[in-house]
């Protein structure tokens, strides 16, 4: 019996089995014996809580359940051989479970959050990114998407970091999926697992503000104190207490303007008066709230409208014009002007004529003109009422009072009246103071145009007559019937230049008086008579002749 056992021993005296994790046989030991008798093999210490399943018959190993590499390594059985009841050898058996890449990379977590200022260095490593494999091997990190402009890199180490500057206003945060893969070969058993990781951008204050208002406004001159001219607006495109804009005026057209500091209303401090200033300029700051605070100045221009607040005002209160009644109608008189200060319509001035008579003015140009033919003679002053009123939605208007006074051109010709002087003269009047006779012509005229002298054109061949420069007709001698009963005399009146000439026909006539005796017209008359002629017979014709009349 003793020798049996001296003769039977394991072919090994250590066995050990590389096995990996998803074999499913994975060993066997073996006695060598001489003797026929058959052994058996049992397991004599487990350290793998019955995890191999040893073939007592065939000393070949078995798994019970599968084997985990990521659980346990490896195991020590002992492993001894039994002939019958006797135990003959004993033999340690070394079980190393290789690894199977069965296991994918795990992230700690699912969703990774990280926050960066927008002016973090380059090549900052700001997020490690946990990742096990409970494998063996080394495992790759990538950005797979969300970072198509290169921004973020990852080192070996597992640590997400900056590639590229950041820039909050250009992009606020990043959306990105990290692939991690083991490196197990061949390539096609590779196993990955992906993690989303958002990182925030925060801000800082790099950015000014800006204006996107008009920078041009327009207010009515009459616009009351405190109403709002325009509002101001600025952004900034910065985030946060560093976009929060404040407004402040650093010149206010002299105190004409203020400003909400936070809404950025510009509001009217004083009265407006376009006429003095049509244009202001204001300038307005907006600053940020950020630290270190940053501002922008900008110059905004206010347009002061205008209102029908002016009357139209002539240069005069009055005018005195003098025209020549003989000016040619249609002749521009005078020109007028009013000027009123406000502009537009507001500013635009027509003239309107009251009452016109003969007279026409221009309702755009201000230009009086004669519109009939003046007559000195008929109308020699006129009065008149020139208004000037603007186009104003409710016109302004101002008036002035234009006199005229029409001089005298020689334009009316004497006239007597009558035209026709019938004297009667006694013949041989002794008293010559008797025949004298004043004649006036009347002449319409002023002046030296209407200053006459008379001079005689006709009957005064013989001398009998005179009429002095002034119309004093005068008979000069006494006058005999008998000679001359009847005579013409022609007086005329001439004023000045050009003359003009007005007639008087003075008809005299001689009456009689008994100043001749009669006288026979034969101083002898001699006729013979018959005896028998009848009584009644006329036998002789005696005449006398008296050059007296009657």
């Amino acid at each position: 019996h003793s020798r049996w056992q001296t003769q039977m021993a394991f072919s090994q005296t250590v066995y050990s089995f590389q096995v990996k994790e998803d074999t499913v046989p994975v060993g066997k030991v073996e006695a060598q014996m001489d003797s026929p008798t058959p052994i058996t093999y049992t397991v004599q210490e487990d350290d793998g809580e019955n995890m191999f399943l040893l073939n007592p018959v065939s000393g070949v190993f078995l798994l019970s359940r599968s084997l985990d590499f990521e659980a346990q390594r490896f195991y020590i059985l002992t492993i001894e051989v039994q002939q019958g009841h006797s135990q003959v050898s004993s033999v340690r058996v070394y079980f190393n479970v290789l690894d199977v890449n069965d296991n994918p990379p795990v992230f700690s977590q699912n969703n990774f959050t990280a926050s960066l200022l927008e002016d973090t260095r380059l090549k900052t490593c700001f997020l490690s990114l946990n990742v096990s494999d409970k494998d063996d091997g080394e495992v790759e990190l990538t950005v797979v998407s969300g970072d198509e402009l290169g921004m973020f890199f990852i080192r070996s180490t597992g640590s997400l970091c900056l590639n590229k500057e950041l820039d909050r206003e250009t992009e606020s945060s990043y959306n990105l999926t990290v692939t991690a893969k083991d490196c197990a070969r061949p390539a096609s058993s590779q196993l990955t697992s992906t993690a989303r990781v958002v990182v925030e951008v925060e801000d800082i204050n790099d950015n000014a503000p800006f204006f996107v208002s008009a920078q041009h406004a327009g207010i009515p001159e009459d616009s009351a104190l405190h109403s709002v001219v325009m509002t101001l607006h600025a952004e900034d495109e910065d985030a946060g207490s560093n976009a929060k804009i404040l407004y402040y005026l650093i010149n206010s057209s002299g105190g004409t303007f203020s400003i909400d500091n936070t809404t950025g209303e510009v509001l009217l401090e004083e009265i407006l008066d376009r006429e003095k200033a049509d244009t202001l300029t204001i300038t307005v700051t907006a600053t940020d709230m950020g630290s270190p605070r940053i501002a922008t100045a900008m110059n905004f221009t206010v347009h002061v409208e205008d209102v029908n607040d002016n009357d139209p005002v002539f240069p005069h209160s009055n005018y005195s014009l003098s025209i020549k009644e003989d000016v040619q109608r249609g002749t521009s008189l005078f020109h007028f002007e009013a000027q009123d200060q406000d502009i537009g319509s507001n500013g635009q001035v027509r003239y309107s004529l009251s009452p016109a008579g003969p007279f026409v003015v221009d309702a755009v140009r201000g230009v009086l003109s004669l519109r009939d033919q003046l007559d000195r003679e008929r109308d020699s002053n006129y009065s008149l009422i020139l208004t000037a009123a603007n186009k104003g939605d409710v016109p302004r208007s101002a008036t002035v009072t234009i006199s005229i006074t029409v001089l005298d051109v020689n334009d009316f010709t004497p006239q007597f009246s009558p035209e026709l002087l019938i004297i009667h003269v006694k013949e041989n009047e002794k008293d010559l103071s008797q025949l004298t006779q004043q004649v006036s012509a009347l002449d319409e005229d002023l002046g030296i145009n209407s200053q006459l002298i008379y001079f005689m054109q006709k009957g005064n061949s013989d001398g009998l007559f005179s009429v002095t420069p002034n119309g004093v007709f005068k008979i000069l001698h006494s006058l005999d019937k008998e000679r001359e009963s009847f005579y013409t005399v022609i007086i005329t009146a001439v004023d000045s230049f050009p003359p003009l000439t007005g007639t008087l026909t003075i008809h005299i006539t001689v009456d009689d008086v008994n100043d001749n005796r009669p006288e026979f017209s034969e101083e002898v008359y001699n006729t013979i008579v018959s005896e028998d002629s009848p009584i009644g017979t006329v036998f002789a014709m005696i005449s006398a002749f008296d050059p007296d009349e009657g």
